[in-house]
């Protein structure tokens, strides 16, 4: 068996890089970008005005205020989306709209609440600097300057600044198509009664979210039954149209557990079986040609701390994201806590923050078995396999599981 950290980094040296692809910008969203986004030009693509109000000289109404408004001959109106080309000279002014294009001659914009309007004219009660409340061209995003660089994720202001830019679509990663395979005789539908000796499918599922959680092309393709036929069936329709494959069960040395005979008939390499861990100790990895396959344990727990711990960071880098592991704290423990050596345990814990210091409490009775531990964790503590005895009070690592990666 090997340790870890030893584990994750030969999966993360083993994953592919994907080919970038346009893609459209309603979809964009989430992406990390392939290519440098360079303004082709200014925005705003002209001076506008930041306020509903009147465009004039700042030099008219230098003298302005309540007790002394100014009056000014009104030349124009200039809603948003129209030019004009009335020019503003001394003693005019033009009404205009959140927007609009700052037309000829006019240095300020006073906002209509700082006005009083009398027919063709209008005045003005306050005296406002040259500029004031004028967008300037490229005050945004200037022509040449550089909007989103490669290797940046998509977010809605992303989203926003290639619509400004014009980009109807932009090269991104492309994101990894990812199989999810169950196996065991004992899985049932969700949608069917229990029998004796059978279970609900859950892992399959709870793959499935994990998968599209990282922003994953995932498509679930059902439960293989414990024969060596079912299996390879299953395994070669993912490996048809997937990138990544991943199994849960079927990993282990029982006489029905036939996913490593299957992947080794079909030439995969097997990198590592086995980790110093607990959960997930038969927790398998394998490559065939630029395809990576991951073997989960079968019991709940194991399966999703080991998609957490090495398929999450996989498909992630698969995607182009240079931060591919969760923010890690140390938090102190608010109990004992035993553990038998040889193996660095993952535990589910709830975190508490107070005082600039965390706390860390184990979430329940915990298991492989028993999914609920995970259900209200909002950590994993981190033990290392060295440990038997911890008392409460002293500190361990935790990895944040609710907040996205910074590492």
């Amino acid at each position: 068996m090997i340790k870890p950290q030893e584990a994750l980094r030969i999966i993360l040296e083993s994953v592919p890089k994907l080919s970038p692809v346009p893609i459209p910008l309603a979809e964009i969203d989430g992406y990390v970008l392939a290519e440098d986004i360079v303004a082709a030009h200014d925005v705003p693509p002209f001076d506008n005005s930041a306020m509903d109000g009147y465009a004039l000289l700042a030099a008219d109404i230098a003298g302005a205020g309540k007790d002394t408004p100014v009056t000014l001959k009104l030349i124009e109106e200039q809603p948003a989306g129209k030019s004009t080309d009335a020019v503003v000279t001394p003693g005019t002014a033009i009404k205009i709209m959140t927007g609009a294009p700052i037309p000829a001659g006019a240095d300020v914009v006073v906002p209509i609440e700082r006005t009083r309007s009398a027919g063709d004219t209008v005045e003005i009660l306050a005296a406002l600097p040259v500029k004031n409340n004028i967008r300037a061209a490229g005050e945004d995003m200037p022509k040449g300057s550089t909007a989103a660089t490669a290797g940046a994720v998509v977010t809605p202001v992303v989203v926003g600044l290639l619509a400004s830019l014009g980009f109807p679509a932009a090269s991104a990663c492309a994101k990894p198509r990812v199989a999810v395979i169950g196996t065991g005789n004992e899985l049932i539908p969700v949608d069917q009664p229990l029998t004796p000796g059978k279970i609900r499918d859950s892992n399959s599922y709870t793959v499935t979210a994990q998968a599209r959680g990282c922003g994953a092309i995932v498509a679930r393709l059902g439960v293989a039954g414990d024969t060596k036929e079912d299996v390879a069936r299953l395994v070669n329709a993912a490996l048809a149209d997937a990138d990544v494959v991943v199994t849960s069960g079927g990993v282990s040395v029982g006489d029905y557990d036939f996913v490593k005979d299957v992947l080794a008939e079909m030439g995969a390499e097997l990198k590592f079986w086995g980790v110093k861990q607990k959960p997930g100790k038969p927790l398998a990895f394998w490559t065939l040609e630029e395809k990576l396959i991951f073997g989960l344990p079968g019991n709940p727990v194991a399966t999703v701390l080991c998609f957490e711990e090495y398929v999450r960071p996989a498909l992630l880098k698969m995607m182009g994201r240079t931060n591919l592991l969760r923010p890690v704290v140390t938090a102190g423990l608010t109990h004992d806590l035993r553990k038998k050596p040889g193996r660095q345990h993952f535990i589910g814990v709830r975190v508490e923050a107070a005082d600039g210091r965390y706390k860390a409490t184990v979430n329940g009775r915990q298991g492989s078995g028993i999914l609920k531990s995970l259900a209200g964790a909002d950590g994993i503590a981190i033990v290392p396999e060295d440990v038997t005895e911890m008392k409460a009070g002293e500190e361990l690592q935790v990895q944040l599981i609710g907040l996205p990666e910074d590492h």
